[in-house]
């Protein structure tokens, strides 16, 4: 008499790690001043000078800066206390944001070296990251490992219960498994570096960029 089919359930886990493929900068720029034309002035002079760094290097299509964006002057101000507790003059900002995409990596560092010496602009943080389409295709990689993990498993629990061979009923993604709980899964992201500001010199490293997935899997063993 056939023993009766069992049911196995399992998660899959893929995960495989590549190196960067281009690199966003975030920028600032900050200037302070006794009045708004006093601060304003030299933001806009900033943001010149970023513009006449990145536009050499500017081309949509094989980079080495394949997109950048610069938003427009804004403006604040405040009212300091001194020691006494008295209000001061208003103290004007003025601030914009930058950004940088790099799609070639030797390059960078140049880059943050020249832009960190300009007075008034820091770097916020850069973004390491893949290419869209090769995230896509390198996510599909990982979710064979994910699912080839799946039947390994269920094929040694069938093993280790005299079972000679698994055939799989059911695959989703976690949680989406009738009887399954979302868990162990990591999506897909980028591996962030932060810093508050670069110093001049400092030796990029950029960081890999890790990519997992999970799944939930249903077989039977007879």
């Amino acid at each position: 008499m056939s023993p009766e089919a069992l049911d196995i359930t399992v998660v899959g886990h893929g995960a495989a790690t590549y190196p960067p493929e281009q690199c966003t900068l975030s920028l600032t720029v900050r200037t302070d001043g006794r009045t708004a034309e006093s601060a304003s002035e030299p933001a806009q002079q900033l943001v010149r000078e970023l513009t006449r760094l990145v536009e050499p290097l500017y081309n949509s299509d094989g980079g080495p800066i394949d997109r950048w964006s610069v938003d427009q002057v804004r403006h604040s101000r405040h009212r300091p206390f001194n020691n006494d507790g008295e209000h001061l003059p208003y103290v004007y900002q003025a601030e914009a944001s930058v950004e940088v995409q790099f799609s070639q990596l030797d390059l960078v560092d140049a880059f943050v070296y020249a832009a960190s010496a300009l007075e008034g602009v820091s770097i916020d943080h850069f973004g390491w990251d893949l290419t869209e389409s090769s995230r896509t295709a390198r996510t599909l990689a990982v979710r064979e490992l994910a699912v080839r993990d799946a039947v390994s498993k269920a094929e040694a629990y069938a093993s280790s219960l005299g079972r000679t061979g698994v055939n799989a009923v059911a695959i989703a993604d976690p949680g989406l498994l009738p009887g399954t709980t979302e868990h162990g899964g990591a999506e897909p992201s980028a591996r962030m570096f932060a810093a508050q500001s670069t110093p001049a010199g400092f030796a990029l490293k950029p960081e890999n960029i890790t990519i997992s997935a999970s799944v939930h899997a249903r077989f039977t063993a007879s």
